[in-house]
């Protein structure tokens, strides 16, 4: 019997390629199976990537050739605290320069129980 309730699983990559990057959100990949404790944006395209968790609101700004990572429990009071929420979907657009070429991608840590 395990001694633990959740175990942390890499989810499946989520990716939108330079070419179907425009001014207007799209979706990146599928929805959040379960929560997430690490999210990593990945921007590999040659232009400036705006992402949003509401396909309207312009909430990070991610550089050509450039990463965040959001490693939500590191400092977690309580465990159960501070997780990316299950059926999150992550949008992107084009930033003030427009991406020609490359990929974006957004790479997960989920929580699954055992």
């Amino acid at each position: 019997m395990s001694l633990y309730k959740n175990a942390a699983k890499f989810d499946t990559l989520r990716s939108i390629s330079a070419a179907s990057l425009t001014g207007s959100f799209a979706a990146v990949g599928v929805a959040l199976p379960s929560p997430a404790v690490v999210l990593t944006f990945k921007n590999a395209t040659n232009g400036d990537v705006i992402i949003s968790t509401d396909g309207v609101n312009d909430m990070l700004f991610l550089p050509a050739n450039s990463f965040n990572v959001f490693d939500i429990k590191t400092n977690a009071p309580i465990l159960q605290d501070y997780m990316f929420k299950q059926g999150t979907v992550f949008y992107a657009k084009d930033g003030t320069t427009a991406s020609t070429s490359g990929s974006f991608y957004i790479e997960a840590v989920i929580v699954e129980r055992v």
